[in-house]
């Protein structure tokens, strides 16, 4: 896992994030859903597999199932796997604190 620092700008967006809320957030020429859950920050790849909608503009339920807006793939926001029994994964991110900065890990 290769961990890169976010800007000032990403870390206000994130930390002003509600749970559940999702927002979108690029980084590197990656465009990624972004939500905060209970037990910190996760994101996946904005773009669902299966028509190309973006993942921003759907729903996050507690347990980080994402919910494509057009037609209801559900994705583990953890993990990048479907959660809907299909073989679908889509690239998934995690986010650290450390010294009050705020880094995004990816392989």
């Amino acid at each position: 896992m290769q961990w890169h620092e976010l800007s000032d700008d990403s870390k206000q967006l994130l930390e002003q994030l509600k749970m559940q809320q999702l927002a979108k957030l690029t980084f590197d020429g990656k465009v990624i859903c972004v939500t905060k859950l209970e037990d910190g920050l996760f994101g996946i790849h904005n773009t669902c597999p299966h028509a190309g909608a973006q993942f921003h503009h759907g729903h996050c339920n507690k347990k980080g199932i994402v919910g494509c807006p057009l037609h209801g793939y559900k994705f583990d926001i953890k993990t990048g796997r479907s959660a809907d029994g299909n073989n679908y994964k889509i690239a998934h991110y995690q986010f650290k604190i450390e010294d009050d900065k705020l880094y995004i890990g990816f392989k």
